[in-house]
C-alpha cells in the first residue's frame, strides 16, 4: 500500500440508485418512473429509485406488503440482474482507473480515488469524470471530495441532496463549518445506531459538533475508531485507501430454493453448483482451500413443518483449487448431514482455511492434482468467453429447478450475445 500525501484530496464516486439506473440505461421508458429491485426469490426490496424513496418505501420490506402501492403508483418491479449490474460496474471502475492509479473499489457502485495534484481544481476534475461516466455508460453519479475518506463521504452525502454543483461537493477549510453543520450525526460514515445515541445524549448532533469534540474523550468513552472519525473530520488522514483487492479469507456460495425440496438428487445438484461457483471464485484470487463447510436447513418460518439444520466441515488431505475435488468434498459433507423426511429451503458451501498458491504444500500421493487444476482453468476460460455454465459437471444437473425465482428478470444486455439489444431500421 502506497502512502497518500497529506495535501492530496480524496474523492468518492457513488452511482446514484445504481440498480435502478442500470435498468433504465437499456429501457429509457423507465426514466422518472418508480423502480424497485428485489432480492433472491423476488422476496424483499433491495434497491429503489429516488421516486420510490420519496414514497417512503423502506429498504428490505417484503414486496407482498407493498402490493397496493405498486398498483397505485405503477411501480416497476425487477428481479436482481447481478450479471448486468456487475458488468456495468466494471466498466465504470475502468473509466475511473483510466485517470487514477490510486483507486479503492469500495463496493459495486462506489470507489474512492486520490486526486492527483496535477488536477489543480478538484471540482473541475470531478465534474469532467462525472460527465465522462454518464456519457460512456449512462449511469449518473454523485461525487464527494475532502481531505480524508470521512470528509469525502460526508461531501458525497451532501452532493446527493443537491448541495454543491452538478452533483459534486467539496469540503475544505473554507466551507467545512457551514457544510458539516448540515449533516446529522447519524449520517456520518462509521457512526452506527448505538454510537449516535451516545453522541446525542452528550450534545453532539451534527458532523461539526463531532469535529469539535475532544478526541481523547471520544476514545475513552467510545472506541479508537470513533476517535479516527473525529480526526478525519478535522482533515487528519487515519483511514488509508486500500488499493489492492484484499484476498478473501473465506468464500461462501448459497441460495434459498425457489420451492421446498426433499429429494437428495436435487440437493446434490444444488450443492455441486455452489461448490463449482466457489471454486471459480477461489481460482480468481489464486487461492487454495483445505477445509470445506456444507450446510442444509429447513424453513425456520414454517412452524407447521419439522425443523432440521446441520453444518459440517470436511477437512481435505491436501489443499485444492480444482472444481472436481471441491465438488467431491462438498458432496461427502452433504451425504453425512442429509436426512430424509424434511422439506429443505436452503443449502450452501463455505470454503475456509484459504492459502495462496505459493504457500501450497506439494504432495507425492496426489499425482492428478496438477492435471485437475489445468482442466478447471481451461473450463474457466471457456465459460468466461461463451457464458457461465457453457461447460459444467454432470452432477450439477441439466436444469436448475431448485434455483431462485426471478420472474421479473431483465435481459443480460451486455453479457449474453442472445440478449443484446437489436436496432430495427
Amino acid at each position: 500500500m502506497s502512502s497518500i500525501r497529506q495535501d492530496n484530496f480524496i474523492a468518492i464516486i457513488d452511482c446514484n440508485n445504481f440498480y435502478a439506473s442500470c435498468e433504465r440505461v437499456f429501457n429509457p421508458k423507465l426514466n422518472k418512473k418508480p423502480i424497485i429491485v428485489l432480492s433472491n426469490n423476488d422476496g424483499c426490496v433491495i434497491a429503489r429509485s429516488q421516486e420510490v424513496k420519496d414514497l417512503g418505501i423502506p429498504m428490505g420490506i417484503p414486496v407482498f406488503k407493498i402490493r397496493h402501492l405498486v398498483e397505485i403508483y405503477d411501480i416497476q418491479i425487477f428481479s436482481s440482474n447481478f450479471s448486468l449490474y456487475g458488468d456495468i460496474s466494471n466498466r465504470i471502475m475502468s473509466i475511473i482507473r483510466s485517470g487514477n492509479s490510486e483507486i479503492e473499489v469500495y463496493s459495486i457502485d462506489e470507489a474512492f480515488v486520490t486526486i492527483n495534484p496535477r488536477y489543480t481544481d478538484p471540482v473541475e476534475y470531478a465534474t469532467k469524470l462525472r460527465n465522462k461516466i454518464y456519457q460512456w455508460t449512462g449511469i449518473p453519479v454523485s461525487i464527494g471530495i475532502g481531505k480524508t475518506k470521512t470528509l469525502a463521504k460526508v461531501a458525497n452525502h451532501l452532493s446527493k441532496r443537491g448541495i454543491g454543483k452538478d452533483n459534486v461537493c467539496l469540503i475544505d477549510s473554507k466551507n467545512d463549518q457551514n457544510l458539516l453543520q448540515q449533516v446529522k450525526v447519524h449520517d456520518i460514515w462509521g457512526v452506527g445506531r448505538r454510537k449516535q445515541k451516545f453522541l446525542k445524549i452528550n450534545g453532539i448532533y451534527n458532523a461539526y459538533d463531532l469535529k469539535l469534540a475532544n478526541p481523547q474523550w471520544i476514545q475513552k468513552h467510545m472506541t479508537v475508531i470513533s476517535r479516527h472519525t473525529v480526526d478525519e473530520l478535522n482533515g487528519i488522514k487515519k483511514i488509508e485507501l486500500e488499493y489492492e483487492n484484499a484476498t478473501k479469507k473465506s468464500i461462501s456460495t448459497s441460495r434459498s430454493f425457489s420451492r421446498m425440496i426433499s429429494d437428495i438428487t436435487t440437493i446434490r445438484n444444488a450443492i455441486s453448483s455452489h461448490a463449482s461457483r466457489s471454486a471459480e471464485k477461489l481460482r480468481s484470487q489464486d487461492s487454495f482451500v483445505s477445509s470445506i463447510g456444507v450446510y442444509l436447513c429447513t424453513n425456520r418460518f414454517r412452524a407447521d413443518l419439522p425443523q432440521y439444520r446441520r453444518y459440517i466441515n470436511v477437512q481435505l488431505p491436501i489443499a485444492l483449487n480444482d472444481t472436481s475435488g471441491i465438488i467431491d468434498a462438498a458432496l461427502e459433507g452433504l451425504n453425512k448431514i442429509y436426512k430424509s423426511g424434511y422439506e429443505y429451503k436452503k443449502c450452501g458451501v463455505i470454503l475456509t482455511k484459504l492459502i495462496q498458491s505459493n504457500e501450497v504444500q506439494q504432495s507425492l500421493f496426489h499425482p492428478r492434482r496438477e492435471k485437475d487444476e489445468k482442466i478447471s482453468k481451461s473450463i474457466d476460460k471457456i465459460n468466461q468467453a461463451f457464458g457461465a455454465d457453457t461447460i459444467r459437471y454432470a452432477v450439477q444437473g441439466q436444469n436448475e429447478s431448485w434455483s431462485i425465482k426471478r420472474e421479473k428478470l431483465s435481459p443480460s444486455y451486455t453479457t449474453n450475445w442472445n440478449e443484446f439489444l437489436s436496432v430495427e431500421t
